[in-house]
């Protein structure tokens, strides 16, 4: 089991390094490398993964295929309970692994596109930019204080809007964005 620990190590950096464009070095040779010194991965699988035909950002699912061919090994040679219950058990673990990893792709894929985001930052800019003009005949001079607060809260509510669209500022939509 400390194969397949380290190979799901191995395949959670991988993986968010293929979908995060700021970690994206951790699959150039150089990142393997370094992986490989740090004692994530040793040096016959840092190999292995060079010479794999994959793109960069599918290199994970050669770890995912390790762990699966290590539990198998692991219930042929009688380390695990060779049952039907343990291999179905296992078998379905990985399968919510890559339909978990699958999710995360088609939610990055799904999203709206930069047009709509324009869109929408022009609505907000007009809206705060109009809104003293507006409130003057209604609130008088009370449409100062209701001018600062949507001022204040309209462009913040714009920014979290921005980082939902693109958590992992992929697209450098803003530069407030959620480190995960």
């Amino acid at each position: 089991l400390k194969d397949v620990g380290q190979f799901s190590r191995l395949f959670h950096v991988l993986m968010w390094a293929g979908k995060a464009k700021r970690f994206s070095i951790l699959t150039s040779p150089e990142g393997l490398q370094r992986m490989e010194s740090r004692g994530l991965m040793n040096e016959k699988q840092r190999l292995i993964l060079l010479d794999l035909k994959l793109t960069n950002d599918q290199l994970f699912i050669a770890p995912l295929e390790w762990m699966m061919i290590r539990s198998n090994r692991a219930v042929a040679e009688g380390t695990l309970d060779s049952d039907n219950a343990t291999k179905s058990t296992l078998l379905r673990e990985y399968m919510f692994l890559r339909n978990a990893y699958c999710a995360i792709s088609d939610k990055l894929d799904g999203r709206m596109p930069l047009a709509y985001v324009n869109f929408v930052q022009l609505l907000v800019d007009s809206f705060v930019l109009f809104t003293p003009i507006a409130l003057y005949a209604d609130l008088g001079e009370f449409s100062v204080l209701a001018v600062g607060l949507v001022s204040f809260f309209y462009p913040g509510l714009n920014n979290l809007a921005k980082i939902f669209l693109d958590p992992l500022n992929n697209e450098n939509f803003c530069e407030n964005s959620i480190f995960m």
